[in-house]
């Protein structure tokens, strides 16, 4: 970024000026000047600022012509003249005006032709009774002054030399002045209708090589038709005679006055810096299609212009004029976010409409200036397109990035209006200037309150928590911000956007906002949870963490609060063994808590399994969040988790399984590992049932007592959560070819206390003959095998090896068969029996 002049949003119009008389001292001209005599100076004749007691010329008995108004426009090679006869038809016929001309002359003799004003060049008659003006153009001299002009008025005569007769001539005094004294009005007649102007402020802003001059020029009507813009330009006369034309902001380039009605127009220009800023004149300049040329239609001295500070305070308000409505602005607060190579600036401000009418915004351009002279533009959509109600109010939020090189102490937010779509310079007009308040830095701000006034009332925001999340390309960095509603009414939220940046990069392609609840509105006296989340890689270190809450406006957005953390995230929650992890979201707190934990051994790799107690605390029934997550070596190695749960709701209270599974290399220590879990969530919501996540938040740590289940002696109890089993009187007969059918009998059972998902696991029940032959056979809980006191089943299987047998035995084994790996239950050894012994 590089060093520029600060611009004409440095300088303040009429509306910024209202509340600083101080700041413009006038220094206007008296009507008498007089200064202190020398041995050979007299006192010096009073300076004269009308041409009223000039004698009218009489044209007829009752008609006359008076000279009103002479102006003159200094050029490089010569000086525009124009001035202003008013013609009175005191006859009672009308007046044929097309009979009288005017010409000027040097007292010398020397003529400059003259020519009517294209306004006037119509003007040919003049009833009885009224008045005219018509308005004559010269060209004189650069240096003439008016004090050496003769102006004639003459009316054709063929009968005399020359064909005109001389009526009458003024001359004016050498003490006359054409501008009008800076505490005073001018009436000046523009398309003939007449308006009263009076410069109301003048102010000066220096920055740079320049010095940016204000002007609030004051126009009434006090005619008795509509004043429309007459497209009259302005130039501001400097002491030493040089001009510079001045830019009007974007409400003074095309405007109506309706009649006794007023309007102030906003005038800037740049004056080079050497320049000084006394005796300024204030010139009306109006382009004459017939001249081709423009213009001078009126001089206006102007006071001095004060070099102060015009910024209100921090938590003050500026009152600004908006048409016939009238706004208060304020800035509220201001946070300050430091980072290594840029800060990032939010500076809160409050808009209100005092008036008793709706008014629309302009769209005002917010802009930073910093005391070192660095002008820092801020852009925000929030503001564009704003209507405000009566007595309403909105907060905005804004966000400007500085470099870390650039001071930020005692800057000032300037509020301009655009300027004007013809504006050559591009000038800005700020109606209010503000003194920024202490930025409060927002490190580490977890835990942290803050409150902001709204339009709805006062709304408060805290970063909940900041958990990076492993996942399975990468790592997610999770911030839960709540929301809370302090008033005693329901508010509706806006729709919201989250924006992270780490480290000052800002990830932008997959950070979502979440919300735990579908609705926007928020009670009285309540909160509500919002979640940001965007994927970092997992290889990657960073020192410090940004998170926005932006409001969404149209295509854009604007910022509504900001957070910040410096070093590292916390570590996660850990829930010990045998204890409980309690889920807090709105309208779905759970408590989970974890069943049992072991391992399936496999041949190239192994199978870490967990059971969770999922259980609703909500006094009505719920979807109950989806559960996500992996397991977690003590090396820090993480491994995705596969998950089962229930896919219907659940009532008040009811409990149910959730397993979670992953496979992990067989050399990874199970030994402290952890399950990390939390709230599943998919796009911009939580997970619906049936939904798949992608990504969690609300995530905590829970330890694993990983265990090898028991294998029983018997097959008696065998534990295959929530069911147990029971085998007995197995029976496996001999036919005396190669088959073998082995019946039994069972008793099975089922924890009703628990729902569950799809289950997975089975019943693997497997023969080893003594010949080491093994035969297995498969059977689902519930589907092959049902819940009864006393039920029997039966298998068979078929080998060569038991061709002719007449008898042996075998090993009975019964496995938890999950995901193709398997965990022995129980073991039992018997006898075969032979066809034969079941004939006998």
């Amino acid at each position: 970024m590089r060093k520029i002049p600060v611009t004409a949003a440095a300088l303040s119009i009429s509306l910024l000026l209202a509340s600083a008389p101080e700041a413009m001292a006038a220094s206007a001209t008296n009507k008498t000047t007089t200064t202190k005599p020398t041995a050979k100076e007299t006192t010096k004749k009073p300076v004269v600022h009308t041409l009223a007691n000039l004698s009218a010329v009489k044209i007829t008995a009752k008609s006359t012509v008076s000279l009103t108004d002479v102006n003159i426009l200094t050029q490089d090679e010569e000086s525009i003249l124009t001035y202003t006869l008013t013609i009175k038809n005191g006859d009672n016929k009308p007046l044929d005006l097309l009979d009288y001309w005017s010409k000027v002359k040097t007292a010398s003799g020397t003529s400059y032709s003259t020519s009517l004003m294209s306004k006037d060049k119509d003007k040919k008659k003049l009833s009885a009774g009224s008045s005219t003006t018509l308005t004559y153009v010269a060209k004189v001299g650069k240096d003439m002054k008016i004090s050496n002009l003769v102006f004639q008025v003459v009316k054709w005569d063929f009968s005399q030399p020359g064909y005109e007769a001389l009526k009458g001539q003024f001359k004016v005094p050498a003490n006359y002045l054409t501008s009008t004294p800076a505490d005073q009005s001018k009436t000046i007649r523009i398309s003939d209708v007449p308006v009263k102007a009076m410069v109301k402020q003048v102010a000066a802003y220096t920055s740079g090589d320049y010095n940016y001059v204000s002007v609030g020029l004051n126009l009434q009507n006090i005619g008795y038709r509509i004043f429309e813009d007459p497209k009259v330009k302005f130039v501001i006369k400097t002491s030493n005679g040089a001009s510079y034309p001045m830019s009007a902001d974007s409400t003074s380039t095309e405007y109506k006055i309706q009649p006794q009605d007023n309007k102030t127009l906003n005038l800037m220009t740049a004056i080079p810096k050497s320049i000084k800023l006394t005796n300024m004149e204030l010139q009306w300049v109006q382009d004459d299609e017939t001249a081709k040329m423009s213009l001078p239609v009126a001089t206006m001295q102007l006071p001095g212009a004060a070099d102060k500070s015009l910024a209100t305070e921090a938590n003050e308000e500026k009152s600004i004029s908006l048409g016939s409505g009238k706004i208060t602005a304020s800035v509220s607060g201001m946070t300050m976010n430091q980072s290594f190579d840029e800060h990032d600036l939010s500076v809160r401000v409050l808009l209100r409409n005092t008036s008793g009418t709706t008014v629309t915004l302009p769209k005002y351009q917010f802009e930073l200036q910093t005391s070192d002279g660095y002008r820092l533009p801020i852009s925000s959509s929030a503001i564009e397109n704003v209507v405000l109600q009566p007595l309403e109010e909105k907060v905005f939020s804004l966000a400007v990035t500085i470099p870390a090189n650039v001071k930020a102490d005692n800057s000032q937010l300037f509020m301009n209006l655009p300027s004007a779509s013809d504006s050559k310079d591009n000038f800005k007009y700020p109606v209010a200037i503000f003194t920024l308040p202490e930025s409060q830095p927002v490190q580490n701000m977890i835990g942290q309150k803050q409150y902001v006034q709204t339009g709805k009332g006062i709304v408060g925001f805290e970063l909940s928590s900041l958990q990076r999340l492993p996942w399975s390309d990468g790592d997610q960095v999770a911030a839960k911000i709540t929301i809370s509603n302090t008033g005693s009414k329901t508010i509706l939220l806006p729709e919201l956007l989250g924006q992270i940046k780490i480290d000052s990069a800002k990830l932008t392609a997959d950070t979502k906002l979440i919300t735990s609840q579908s609705v926007g509105l928020l009670g009285a006296n309540s909160s509500t949870d919002v979640y940001i989340i965007s994927k970092v890689p997992s290889n990657i270190d960073f020192s410090q963490l940004q998170i926005s809450l932006l409001e969404k406006v149209g295509e854009g957005s604007s910022e509504w609060m900001q957070f910040s953390h410096a070093g590292a995230l916390p570590e996660l929650t850990t829930i010990t063994s045998g204890s409980s992890y309690e889920i807090d979201t709105s309208g779905r707190k759970q408590e989970l808590k974890v069943l049992r934990s072991f391992v399936y051994t496999g041949t190239s790799s192994d199978l870490i399994y967990a059971e969770l107690e999922e259980k609703n605390m909500e006094d009505h029934q719920i979807d109950l969040s989806q559960i996500t997550g992996s397991f977690k070596a003590s090396g820090g190695q993480t491994y995705k988790a596969t998950v089962s749960q229930i896919d219907t709701s659940a009532g008040p209270e009811e409990k149910s399984v959730v397993a979670l599974w992953a496979k992990i290399p067989k050399k990874v220590s199970t030994t402290d590992m952890k399950l990390v879990v939390g709230e599943g969530i998919t796009d911009n919501k939580m997970t619906p049932i049936k939904g798949v996540p992608t990504g969690y938040v609300n995530a905590a740590a829970l330890e694993l007592n990983i265990s090898t289940p028991n294998v029983r002696g018997n097959l008696a109890d065998l534990d295959l959560f929530p069911y147990s089993l029971t085998v007995r009187d197995v029976r496996a007969t001999l036919s005396g070819s190669t088959s073998v059918s082995l019946t039994f009998d069972y008793s099975q059972n089922r924890n009703m206390e628990y729902a569950i998902g799809e289950f997975g696991h089975k019943y693997l029940f497997e023969v080893v003959d003594s010949s080491n032959r093994t035969f297995e056979k498969e059977f689902i809980p519930e589907t092959d095998l049902k819940l009864s006191k006393s039920a029997s089943a039966s298998f068979s299987f078929d080998d060569i090896v038991f061709d002719k047998r007449q008898g042996g035995t075998f090993q009975l084994n019964i496995y938890d068969l999950f995901q193709g790996q398997k965990v022995k239950l129980g073991s039992q050894g018997f006898y075969y029996l032979s066809s034969n012994y079941d004939k006998e």
